[in-house]
């Protein structure tokens, strides 16, 4: 599974996958909600779901950024602009526009009534791959991410560059802003979450460090107190985005994971990974726990992992590739224009408490 989504109503949460389809599923229950949605010919590479729920949109390797009716499950646009794979989409609070990066150097906002383009920024680097795109709350500007471990952030009205600064050394693989619209978070390759003046580029206290492998994923709360992480070194962290500390243990998971969302009632944390399995983890109560020092003492209590059985992530069909083709079973991985070099240090597959995912 390589891209994960929850509606805003916490109830539900739409997957994207290498097998080119979307689906959505109750988050209650694991069961798959209606019929998958069709229409990339490449793998998913990031979903997003409009602020009313009625709309889903999809970026794709196929170069095509697709805009689903909800209710009826049918494509409203397939939207072509893009001339190399769609790495990620987002909507703005208002749902009226929507933002699209793409490994062509660009940065698209697009008339989610029409499906015309509205602007369009040419991001100028030597790695600019758009990984990540991510609108204000208010709207007014949209930050985007590079390989090249750059971020922009431009007006979304006319895609004029208000902003650019060198973030980390490594590849970026997210961006957020917090709610009030002052800083910008961002998540890297170099293994660290830092935090930045929007308006200055400059900044502010101290990284979160922690992971011990490649960032692959940021999510952040809906009030801005905590983010989540998805790495490489096969766990979730949570972080306070106040002391920049860890929030309890990491959350362990038996291989790579590539994603991750929280609900907007901070109640659910969802993400997916190389196993094609879908967790999701009940926060509410640890997060109302909080030890008098800005801090969180206790570990995150698993009340759900739910399979899903036909999420299927890259590194899966990846692999089942090469076994069809008679090749070797080595584990493929995702291998972004970084000169980071990966660890061949084996880990240990971890237990998420008493739970063990069994494989079909």
């Amino acid at each position: 599974m390589s891209a994960v989504a929850f509606f805003n109503d916490g109830h539900r949460v739409v997957t994207g996958s290498r097998d080119r389809i979307l689906r959505i599923w109750n988050a209650q229950r694991g069961t798959l909600l209606g019929e998958p949605l069709q229409g990339h010919h490449e793998s998913v590479s990031s979903v997003a779901v409009s602020p009313d729920n009625k709309r889903i949109a999809s970026g794709g390797e196929d170069r095509t950024v697709i805009i689903w009716d909800v209710e009826s499950k049918q494509i409203v646009f397939k939207l072509v602009k893009h001339i190399m794979s769609v790495n990620c989409v987002c909507f703005p609070p208002d749902g009226k526009r929507l933002a699209s990066g793409s490994n062509d150097g660009t940065v698209v906002i697009w008339d989610t009534k029409t499906g015309t383009v509205l602007a369009a920024l040419v991001v100028q680097g030597v790695w600019n791959w758009v990984s990540s795109v991510a609108f204000s709350s208010d709207g007014l500007k949209l930050a985007s991410a590079t390989l090249d471990g750059n971020i922009h952030v431009c007006r979304t009205d006319n895609a004029e560059l208000l902003l650019k600064f060198k973030a980390h050394k490594e590849s970026i693989c997210g961006i957020v802003w917090s709610p009030d619209g002052q800083q910008l978070i961002s998540a890297s390759y170099d293994n660290t979450v830092k935090f930045w003046n929007s308006s200055t580029g400059r900044q502010i206290g101290q990284s979160c460090t922690g992971h011990t492998d490649w960032i692959l994923s940021l999510a952040i709360a809906s009030d801005g107190s905590f983010i989540a992480t998805a790495s490489y070194d096969t766990t979730v962290r949570l972080w306070n985005t106040k002391t920049y500390q860890q929030i309890g243990q990491p959350l362990e998971h038996s291989n790579v994971v590539l994603c991750v969302a929280i609900s907007t009632n901070r109640a659910l944390l969802a993400n997916g990974t190389v196993h094609k399995i879908l967790y999701l983890w009940s926060i509410g109560n640890t997060l109302q726990r909080q030890d008098g020092q800005d801090g969180y003492k206790e570990e995150l209590e698993v009340k759900q992992q739910l399979r899903i059985n036909e999420a299927v992530s890259l590194q899966f069909l990846l692999l089942f590739d090469h076994i069809s083709r008679g090749e070797s079973q080595q584990e493929v991985l995702p291998m972004p224009p970084s000169q980071v070099s990966i660890s061949s240090q084996r880990r240990n597959d971890a237990q998420v408490r008493s739970f063990c995912p069994v494989l079909m």
